[in-house]
């Protein structure tokens, strides 16, 4: 099986549980409080390997603090591979309070030593990144990065997967490298920053990030599912539809499987439905790391609805 390597943040997750949102001056007690590692790339890589992969790569950095040290414990529970994950004693783990109300998350970040991913690093972790092989990106690291580890990827033949989250403001150079990626994973949202586009037409704003150069585009579409677009293709998978109770590892959970049915070379079809089958799942329970399901109960799900294929 291809190895799957992931560049991104490790970020340690507060998520609290509330009746309502937040307003200057005013108090809201939460109902809940769960604490679990977290951070695109972590809870990626951990849905990947909790899915069934054989071999996941993390590469990122954490702080020398307590924090760090829990969420490189937790990881190696997982079985994920975190030789390439620094410890820094010059800067603290990146922390992130996530607010939920009625299943809805808004963010507070605090990057941290999340953001001190430096070419040097990547590249002393992608020396052996063969042709094959599955390189995973997301934009919690900066994108001068990004833009260095597709150069890499590239240059070895490996597949590239971004997932461009989360994207505030568009960069100039962004559409840049766009040529450099095999299969972009973004929203709605996403995809209009990066085409600097207004449109809500999802086929129009897939069609513009073909004609980057990038294979695959597969637009997550939250409850309504996801469409996955090449060339001479369109594909639409609806959302499995479960009781939601805090949306916030859906997106990680659906990126982590989708690179996992890649790495073993499965159909288009097959692929979708796993991924929303373990998107689904992760909305069921709180917290982002901790949500993620195991591979049997994604296998259960698919066949409680008669979705295999």
């Amino acid at each position: 099986m291809p190895r799957i390597f992931v560049i991104g943040a490790l970020v340690y997750d507060i998520v609290f549980d509330v009746p309502d949102w937040v307003a200057p001056n005013q108090a809201v007690h939460a109902r809940q409080v769960t604490r679990s590692p977290g951070g695109k790339a972590l809870n990626q890589a951990t849905a990947a390997r909790r899915l069934g992969a054989d071999d996941v790569r993390l590469i990122g950095c954490v702080g020398d603090d307590i924090f760090g040290a829990e969420m490189l414990e937790a990881l190696r529970r997982e079985g994920v591979n975190v030789e390439q994950v620094r410890q820094l004693s010059a800067s603290r783990t990146s922390i992130a309070g996530i607010v939920v109300k009625d299943g809805l998350p808004g963010f507070i970040g605090a990057p941290c030593a999340s953001r001190m991913v430096s070419d040097e690093h990547i590249r002393g972790a992608l020396a052996d990144l063969a042709a094959g092989d599955i390189l995973l990106l997301d934009f919690e690291i900066p994108q001068p990065q990004v833009m260095f580890a597709l150069h890499l990827a590239r240059a070895a033949g490996a597949i590239t997967v971004l997932n461009p989250a989360p994207f505030f403001t568009r960069d100039a150079f962004v559409v840049d490298y766009l040529h450099l990626v095999d299969v972009i994973i973004p929203n709605q949202m996403e995809a209009q920053l990066i085409l600097d586009s207004e449109s809500d037409d999802l086929d129009e704003l897939a069609s513009g990030l073909l004609g980057h150069g990038i294979g695959t585009v597969v637009l997550t579409i939250g409850e309504a599912g996801s469409i996955l677009y090449q060339v001479d293709c369109r594909a639409v998978q609806p959302a499995f539809k479960l009781a939601a109770v805090d949306t916030t590892g859906a997106s990680d959970a659906f990126v982590g499987a989708y690179c996992l049915g890649l790495s073993l070379g499965w159909q288009i079809r097959k692929t979708l439905i796993f991924a929303s089958a373990a998107a689904g799942l992760a909305c069921t329970r709180r917290g982002t790391m901790s949500a993620l399901p195991s591979l049997e109960e994604v296998r259960l799900l698919m066949a409680s609805r008669q979705s295999c294929c």
